[in-house]
């Protein structure tokens, strides 16, 4: 058994051969500016409907497999 932990680019440009299971926290990392204090930071928020299709998409493209959130 193996556990790959994947960022975004995986969802739509990668096919990791022999994925069955693929485990969605449904939340993606973004970057946004906070004009108070001036910087870009990395926030946290939910990922969109397409999104979350496309990561359980990741699973079963080889053989079959689950996708769970």
């Amino acid at each position: 058994r193996k556990v790959i932990l994947a960022t975004n680019i995986a969802e739509s440009s990668l096919t990791i051969p022999d994925v069955k299971y693929v485990i969605d926290s449904g939340y993606v990392k973004v970057k946004m500016f906070d004009w108070e204090a001036g910087i870009d930071k990395m926030i946290v928020v939910p990922c969109g409907k397409s999104s979350a299709n496309q990561r359980a998409g990741r699973a079963g493209r080889v053989t079959d497999g689950e996708c769970f959130r």
